[in-house]
């Protein structure tokens, strides 16, 4: 019983501590300075990935909550490692995935995207793919244009969709002319005449 009390009074001090969120932005930045400097595992590191990941599952509930949660967090490779530890935390919903992936504006105002956007993309198009029907999916679907992406990674997630057959006609157009190699290798593997 008195464990209970203990953690509602904690939470209750968290959420408290929330809402003044430039101060929860600086505390943030220098935990993301632990968090990046060392490589030991000590009670204070579990109490930082305590901290990082509660912040993750129960304060951070829209796109917003990302500014300013990095209003005071101006190192981009902090920024990374953190949309890296809240994208693999396994308690994050696939709704608010698909929220920060369709935010263009969040996406550049964190910065830095290439070293951070692919798993996500890959746990949308897991989805998409899982939920879809045969040929339900357009290349848009799996790759926002807006954002300068690395080519291989296009590339693999088109092959993904076809091979699972669920790549739209129009997506089979994109895919075939943007990457025209791996289309007929593709082709040849799963006995498609191209």
């Amino acid at each position: 019983m008195i464990f209970w009390i203990v953690i509602i009074g904690i939470q209750n001090l968290w959420r408290t501590f929330w809402v003044k969120k430039k101060e929860f932005s600086k505390v943030l930045s220098l935990i993301l300075d632990v968090q990046l400097d060392s490589s030991a595992k000590t009670t204070f590191h579990r109490y930082i990935d305590y901290f990082i990941n509660y912040t993750i599952v129960f304060l951070i509930k829209k796109n917003d909550d990302f500014l300013q949660l990095f209003s005071e967090v101006n190192d981009k490779s902090k920024r990374v490692t953190f949309m890296d530890r809240y994208f693999s935390n396994d308690l994050i919903s696939y709704e608010m995935v698909c929220m920060i992936l369709n935010d263009e504006k969040l996406i550049k105002k964190i910065g830095l995207h290439h070293e951070w956007i692919e798993y996500p993309l890959m746990l949308r198009t897991s989805y998409l793919l899982s939920t879809s029907k045969e040929r339900g999916v357009d290349e848009t679907d799996i790759i926002p244009r807006e954002l300068d992406l690395d080519c291989s990674f296009k590339e693999y997630l088109l092959s993904w969709s076809f091979e699972e057959k669920k790549l739209s006609k129009k997506g089979i157009d994109y895919f075939k002319k943007n990457f025209e190699n791996k289309y007929n290798q593709l082709c040849k593997i799963m006995g498609i005449n191209p």
